[in-house]
């Protein structure tokens, strides 16, 4: 038998020559790498440094970054984000609360110290939240409170002034602006490049697509921001007043002519914030942290003080869920989505999904739900008001706590709870719905490009973007809008025990503060998340013998895994400093959230969208 040897063409030879060290490297390159995620597996299961709390020790509470409900992404694209230096930081509410509920009780920690350097951005009702916190803190264990800081925002400076005494730097920086916004306005580029944008709303202050139709803010937005801003900005200055012993004139007199206040102390900001009464003591570091171990302890070295930051110091809590009964958190942040959104977005699937867990699961009782969302989509957000509506069916209370900002879908969601809390830092509102989409046949008359074809009705190819908007379908799309208008104020009206023409006032758009919200009826209470916890416990009827869970998307185990050992990786790795890209990434993520609920469609769709762009100010 004659056998036939096949030889390898010479091109075949030649790439494999080439490719083949290549290859031997990539294998190679992977088998490190799970050498090195197995390795820090072991270290995370057996290893690690014990971490040990000495007496008269300060826990330091130093926020990164934004403070949120939820961290955004899944823990293991968070941790490889912050090894890339890609990732914007986040701090969790939950977890400043935490800090400081435990720090009241240990004898060890003497004292509580805020730094406020290193944090980006919060809204108000996240600020009086974490001040509800400290004041517990005071209350419960009498520890003093001491901040130090360089330079400061508004933001940070509220955040600072929750202490007993403000330590300032003598080269520090700090600056009061007030609340306001501004945003861009594309009518004329979009003239410029041929494109047309055709928009459907009902009422007069639905603004959030004013910015593609106009080149300026419309009277009626500027009209009803001022109105919610100025209230926002007078329990702003009364908060900081209460706490620095200033009357609210005091204060806006101090901020109007911070000009010719620095002016007079020859630039120095840190001399005039301290003749102002706005900080306590001018020292540097070294003298601040001698001030402080007043209060704790110098460490080992005898150079600083002795602290724990907050984030280490929760590494010592490990709670259990041992109690029968439990109330469920779960948090919508984020613009709402169709299908299933990953944390930080609110998904109509994926947030149903835990609400329904929180149905299923027999040792949950209530339900609370922390709203933080501009709104989004109609049907996502009916699709999370229906699952709302189905535990409260099954005897299951949902309370409704809002955080910076409840709007519009984010009102959607919330309006059928059993409760319906508030901060007074909260906006809400925003009752109405709208639609947009573009066309672009004059921009493809200047590129030479032209449309044509036949249909059996007029009616088709009526969403193609290089014909011009049909008069006849113009009219179809504003009588659906109109439609879903109604259906949002009557629900609304139903929900909240309100005749519909009532509601019809006060919606249109609008958005209002928590405490203007409540004088209308659209809110039952003001307070924060605790009070909220306990009100659906009250609702269940359970006793103090309740845990409070936080439902959350879970992971599997080996995704669990790798997620930890990437997070262990990451906090060795963590930027101190913030990108500029990260800074851009910040800047236009209120277009790229307002892009994508536009291009997030089938084709033949107008969205309809239950959106607010009113952030709550980030200070």
């Amino acid at each position: 038998m004659n056998t036939k040897t096949q030889k390898s063409s010479p091109v075949r030879t030649f790439f494999g020559f080439f490719t083949k060290p290549f290859v031997l490297i990539a294998n190679f390159t992977r088998h490190i790498i799970l050498l090195l995620i197995f390795i820090l597996i072991l270290w995370l299961i057996f290893g690690g440094q014990k971490i040990h709390v000495s007496d008269k020790t300060a826990l330091v509470l130093a926020p990164t970054g934004f403070i949120v409900d939820q961290y955004s992404g899944n823990p293991a694209m968070q941790a490889l984000q912050t090894i890339q230096g890609t990732r914007v930081p986040e701090t969790r509410m939950r977890d400043i609360v935490r800090s400081l509920e435990m720090a009241a009780a240990d004898d060890s920690i003497s004292a509580l110290v805020i730094n406020p350097d290193e944090l980006m951005g919060v809204g108000l009702a996240h600020l009086r939240e974490i001040g509800d916190a400290v004041k517990r803190f005071k209350d419960d264990s009498g520890k003093p409170v001491i901040a130090m800081a360089t330079s400061l925002s508004q933001s940070q400076y509220y955040l600072a002034s929750l202490a007993d005494e403000i330590l300032m730097d003598p080269q520090g920086f700090l600056f009061i602006q007030g609340f306001g916004g501004y945003r861009s306005y594309f009518k004329e580029g979009l003239d410029k490049l041929g494109v047309d944008v055709h928009l459907f709303r009902v009422g007069e202050y639905k603004s959030a697509a004013e910015p593609y139709v106009r080149n300026s803010m419309s009277e009626e937005a500027k009209e009803a921001n001022l109105h919610f801003m100025n209230d926002l900005w007078q329990t702003f200055l009364q908060d900081i007043g209460e706490r620095r012993n200033l009357s609210v004139a005091e204060l806006t007199s101090i901020i109007d002519d911070q000009a010719s206040r620095l002016q007079a102390k020859n630039g120095s900001v840190a001399d005039m914030a301290l003749e102002a009464g706005l900080v306590d003591r001018i020292l540097k570091q070294p003298f601040m942290h001698k001030r402080i171990a007043e209060v704790s302890s110098f460490d080992d070295e005898g150079n600083h003080f002795r602290g724990i930051n907050f984030k280490d110091y929760l590494t010592l809590d490990l709670p259990q869920l041992k109690a029968k009964n439990q109330v469920a958190v779960v948090v919508a942040e984020g613009v709402i989505m169709p299908g299933q959104q990953p944390a930080g977005t609110i998904g109509g699937d994926s947030t149903s999904a835990l609400l329904e867990k929180a149905l299923l699961n027999k040792k949950i009782k209530a339900v609370v739900l922390r709203v933080n969302s501009p709104g989004g989509g109609v049907y996502p957000s009916e699709q999370i008001r229906r699952q709302v509506e189905a535990l409260q069916v099954a005897g299951k209370p949902v309370v409704v706590s809002m955080a910076n900002v409840a709007a519009s879908g984010g009102y959607w969601i919330s309006m059928t709870a059993d409760s319906i809390w508030a901060n007074e830092g909260t906006i809400t509102g925003s009752i109405g719905i709208y639609g947009m989409f573009m066309t672009i046949p004059k921009l493809f008359d200047k590129l030479g490009i032209h449309s044509d074809g036949v249909g059996t009705t007029q009616w088709v190819g009526a969403f193609n973007p290089d014909r011009p908007l049909d008069p006849e379908f113009a009219k179809l799309i504003q009588s659906n809008i109109e439609y879903g208008y109604q259906q949002f104020i009557t629900a609304v009206a139903m929900a909240r025990g309100l005749e519909v023409s009532m509601v019809d006032q006060v919606a249109r758009g609008r958005v209002w503060t928590a405490k203007q919200a409540k004088d209308l009826g659209l809110i039952d209470q003001l307070g924060n998340l605790q009070q909220a916890i306990k009100d659906a416990a009250d609702r269940a009827g359970l006793s103090e013998d309740y845990q409070v869970s936080w439902l959350e998307k879970e992971l599997s185990f080996t995704e669990q895994m790798l997620a930890d050992s990437m997070v262990k990786m990451a906090s060795l790795m963590e930027p101190r400093q913030v990108s500029g890209q990260m800074q851009l990434q910040q800047l236009l993520a209120p277009m790229m959230a307002d892009m994508q609920l536009f291009m997030n469609r089938r084709p033949g769709e107008v969205v309809e969208l239950a959106h607010c762009l009113c952030q709550a100010p980030q200070l």
